[in-house]
């Protein structure tokens, strides 16, 4: 039996990547927390909030992760197989969102939109959707390859699901500010969950900014 050799190295970026997911789990935690212990569960408050923390940190965050060489849990998979997971938890995660989005405007009637929560929210649901659109064209990109290289479509379909994860986790952190939960919290807590935020979305995102710089390198040369 052939022993694979693990690097330093590598065993670091396994540990960093499973602490990863604990830092995620304590913040959703503790948004969960907060709301479900101090809010009506009846409000559409509590479930806006509910619905954007799933959306963007367990299951957006881990749906764009999902690729990374280091990540524990998916990196004896099939490359076919995480497209199918990477879709499907996007595509709940689209539709979280959507239900939150529409939570709070009909309870605003109009004015959800004025605030950097609001808007940064909208413009992260309005990437997140395109997005979707783009990685089902990205599946099919070799049906239409003599007309566009699969690697535009699949570049931009990167460049937009990056956009609306963070302007949704910019937004979920005005979120954390607004009465309805910055009243039940402290602001030590708030901050951080703010630097956790940080740290979890910049680790989360750098596989995929490595493969958008790949695209873009074979679309540039």
């Amino acid at each position: 039996m052939v022993v694979e050799k693990v690097s330093f190295k590598q065993r670091f970026m396994w540990l960093f990547n499973t602490v990863f997911h604990q830092l995620y789990a304590i913040v959703t935690i503790f948004i969960f927390w907060t709301v479900f212990y101090n809010n009506s569960l009846n409000s559409s408050f509590s479930w806006h909030m509910i619905l954007s923390t799933l959306a963007y940190v367990p299951l957006m965050g881990e749906a764009i992760v999902l690729f990374a060489g280091d990540n524990v849990w998916s990196r004896s998979m099939e490359r076919s197989t995480k497209y199918w997971i990477h879709g499907v938890i996007l595509f709940i995660s689209a539709i979280l969102v959507t239900v939150g989005i529409a939570l709070m405007i009909d309870e605003k009637s109009g004015t959800h939109f004025k605030s950097i929560h609001g808007w940064t929210g909208l413009v992260s649901w309005i990437f997140v959707l395109l997005s979707q659109c783009l990685g089902l064209a990205a599946a099919k990109a070799q049906a239409f390859s003599a007309l566009l290289r699969p690697v535009y479509v699949k570049f931009l379909h990167n460049f937009f699901g990056l956009l609306g994860y963070i302007f949704g986790i910019v937004s979920l952190c005005y979120g954390l500010e607004t009465g309805g939960f910055k009243r039940y919290s402290s602001e030590t807590a708030r901050m951080g969950t703010y630097y956790l935020l940080g740290l979890t979305t910049t680790w989360s995102i750098l596989a995929a900014l490595k493969s958008a710089y790949d695209q873009l390198k074979i679309i540039l040369f």
